[in-house]
């Protein structure tokens, strides 16, 4: 059970019953982390912008999917595995791409490299925050200046909706 009530649309702030109403409108059902955001619409806002800045990234979709999904299972979080394993299935990622992100991956070639390394980077930044010397000049290597912001941007954001969904214990959907 959640730790704090989920705002209903009819009780939603006013800047926010638009949006409720609109996702409504569409037949498809408001999701419970924006019901919880609800509460304070400045945060919800913020929340909606940084998400809507992750739709236009230069970030290969995949990459972003991966690092999400990998990020949401080491802190076992159900509710954003739910939503970003689909996500990683819209995105053209396979069903044991988006199941089998916990390694190695040595002998299978069930990724390629720059996927094997947005995993890594999920795993490193999560558990540990500061990434090894040797991680960093990979990344480098790869990946643009803009894609290494955007990768830390995705990873960040999952640890973001990570704490919250699990912390207020949010339920599906």
């Amino acid at each position: 059970m959640a730790v704090i009530q989920y705002v209903s649309t009819s009780d939603a702030p006013d800047s926010v019953r638009p949006l409720f109403e609109k996702i409504e409108g569409r037949r498809e059902e408001v999701l419970n982390f924006l019901r919880t955001l609800a509460h304070s619409p400045a945060v919800m806002d913020a929340f909606l912008a940084m998400n809507r800045a992750v739709g236009g990234m230069q970030l290969d979709p995949k990459l972003r999917e991966l690092a999400y999904i990998r990020a949401s299972e080491i802190n076992a979080c159900g509710y954003c595995l739910e939503h970003h394993r689909k996500g990683g299935l819209q995105a053209g990622l396979s069903e044991r791409q988006v199941n089998e992100t916990e390694g190695p991956h040595d002998d299978d070639d069930l990724y390629d490299d720059l996927q094997l390394l947005a995993l890594e980077y999920a795993e490193e930044a999560t558990r540990n925050v500061v990434l090894s010397d040797e991680l960093v000049e990979r990344l480098k290597a790869n990946l643009s200046d803009r894609q290494i912001v955007e990768l830390a941007s995705a990873v960040a954001l999952a640890n973001f909706t990570n704490r919250i969904s699990e912390t207020l214990r949010l339920e599906l959907p």
